[in-house]
């Protein structure tokens, strides 16, 4: 089943128009994305994600790419715990002296 067919079945709408409406989608997002194979759009990857899509590559990537960012923003939020226990830490010592 192609991915235009798929949108449409799960929104249950007749036209890519009307399953941009309930995607929240501005005018043509979503058809440009499906006519562009090399055009990345985070909305609509976003959108077709949470309805459970991952058949094109794009989706895949976008996961990939979430995945990615999730990790590295859990590296700097230890990092930054670190230095605040620290910084904490040598302002209590600096108090008691």
């Amino acid at each position: 089943m192609k991915l235009y067919e798929k949108i449409k079945q799960i929104l249950d709408v007749g036209t890519i128009a009307e399953a941009e409406k309930k995607l929240d989608l501005t005018n043509r997002t979503l058809s440009v994305w499906l006519s562009t194979p090399t055009k990345r759009n985070s909305k609509v990857e976003t959108a077709l994600l949470k309805l459970g899509i991952r058949d094109d590559e794009r989706l895949m990537q976008r996961i990939e790419d979430l995945k990615s960012e999730y990790k590295k923003n859990v590296t700097f939020k230890e990092a930054h715990e670190r230095a605040i226990t620290q910084i904490k830490a040598l302002l209590e010592e600096i108090e008691a002296a």
